[in-house]
């Protein structure tokens, strides 16, 4: 008797894929080559069998291969990226600025053309604007906090953060075209605990702003990867 498949059913090997893709730290172990592939294999034996839609037994030995190809796969692109990430990130320049505040506002003020632009970063040492679907997000210094108040009129203001500072990366400009940079900077904060409050990239620019009192381990921490890269590329 043919065994049809069911019109929901995937692959293992496609099923593999997903669940493995939904755990980037597997992803970097595979990246780095210390996966213990029939552990894995018996890890992940029932979402995949989930998401393959059988009822049947999964053949281990099915998913272990697909686990080895896929992680051939991931390392061998990874190796390349990783070298123009290094490279990059060797090559920047790390800059703090601190004495920010982030307020957030209503897009009316600026959509009606009540006020402009210009307005609120006269003479400001730091000025930054971010649009989003609902609201405009303005990082400037702190000495200019009530003058955009002023400006935006409180009723306007949605949600005001104090005490904020900026790491400012300062990249050569192939950033541009390299992807993972971010993400290789944002995972060094996350596995420190530190929470990034705002993120912006301003051409060759990338900011990112938190609190004052995470900065300067921020910034150290940022600044020991970059020194430590430098000794790697010679």
């Amino acid at each position: 008797m043919i065994d049809q498949k069911n019109d929901n059913e995937i692959s293992i090997a496609e099923a593999t894929r997903r669940i493995v893709k939904s755990h980037p730290s597997i992803i970097d172990c595979m990246k780095q080559g210390v996966i213990n592939f029939s552990g894995l294999a018996e890890l992940i034996k029932d979402d995949v069998a989930k998401l393959v839609n059988r009822t049947r037994k999964i053949n281990m030995d099915a998913i272990k291969q697909a686990l080895m190809r896929y992680a051939e796969e991931i390392t061998t692109k990874w190796k390349s990226l990783e070298n123009e990430i290094i490279e990059i990130i060797a090559e920047s320049k790390l800059e703090l600025k601190n004495d920010l505040v982030v307020i957030t506002v209503r897009p009316i003020i600026f959509l009606s053309g009540e006020i402009h632009v210009s307005d609120l970063m006269k003479n400001a040492e730091f000025f930054q604007l971010i649009q989003g679907t609902n609201s405009f997000t303005i990082v400037i210094d702190n000495d200019f906090k009530n003058k955009v108040i002023k400006l935006v009129k409180e009723v306007n203001v949605i949600n005001i953060k104090e005490d904020q500072s900026a790491v400012i990366l300062k990249s050569p400009l192939k950033i541009i075209e390299v992807p993972g940079i971010v993400a290789y900077i944002t995972d060094l904060f996350a596995r420190n605990n530190i929470n990034i409050s705002n993120f912006m990239s301003c051409y060759t620019d990338t900011l990112f702003v938190i609190n004052r009192k995470e900065s300067r381990r921020a910034y150290e921490l940022l600044e020991d990867k970059i020194l430590l890269l430098r000794k790697i590329k010679k």
